[in-house]
């Protein structure tokens, strides 16, 4: 297999795993709000206590592993982003890149400055509340 053909399909398959682990991070979505839904139901039961009774493993069993599930996409999720950074990055010409970077920046309070580093953020955030 060529170089060019190993990127190719190293690009798919990331696309593939990227997709598939934001499709199951929506039904996860999904799955808390039915959770959550049945907890306060059953809570304001008045027959709470038998319901504990006889389903007390599933009651308290289901949100645990709803979390644990999250988790492991939380994980995926994070490692594909790292994967595309460099993927994305080798792909989009820097007019791109730079429009990313600001939109992002200031979205999460860097004031649209670039390419500034996290340190550099964290420290101006750190200033600007002292003041």
């Amino acid at each position: 297999m060529s170089g060019q053909q190993k990127s190719a399909s190293s690009q798919a398959a990331w696309a593939l795993l990227t997709e598939g682990v934001t499709k199951a991070r929506v039904e996860a979505h999904r799955l808390q709000h039915m959770v959550t839904r049945a907890m306060k139901l059953v809570e304001a039961s008045p027959e709470k206590d038998h319901l504990y009774e006889v389903a007390g493993d599933i009651i308290s069993g289901v949100p645990n592993r709803l979390d644990s599930l999250n988790m492991a996409l939380d994980r995926t999720g994070l490692a594909l982003s790292k994967m595309g950074v460099e993927f994305l990055d080798s792909r989009l010409p820097l007019s791109e890149k730079t429009m990313v970077d600001e939109a992002v920046a200031s979205a999460f309070g860097g004031g649209g400055g670039g390419r500034q580093s996290l340190a550099d953020r964290v420290a101006h955030r750190y200033l600007t509340e002292k003041e």
